[in-house]
């Protein structure tokens, strides 16, 4: 899983260790439903899977970058990731 820091923060090293928490927690959350919910998956399909991490309001979405039918599948279960 590949998360992309939207904007670039490069200025702003006070946010770092809150920003690298949020997305701990955020990879915590998203395997726990994966293994749940997505059963099918393969480790390598896993590995295709994109989220972009939008750093000034502490959101994630999925990335487009992530490939069908991967992309699909994530976002039937989206709720379950807010």
């Amino acid at each position: 899983m590949e998360i992309n820091w939207l904007p670039n923060i490069a200025g702003k090293k006070e946010n770092i260790p809150i920003l690298i928490q949020a997305e701990y927690a955020f990879r915590s959350k998203m395997m726990r439903v994966f293994l749940e919910e997505l059963k099918g998956f393969e480790d390598d399909d896993l590995d295709l899977v994109s989220f972009d991490f939008d750093t000034s309001m502490k959101s994630f979405q999925i990335s487009p970058k992530t490939p069908e039918p991967i992309y699909s599948q994530i976002l039937r279960i989206k709720h379950l990731l807010d």
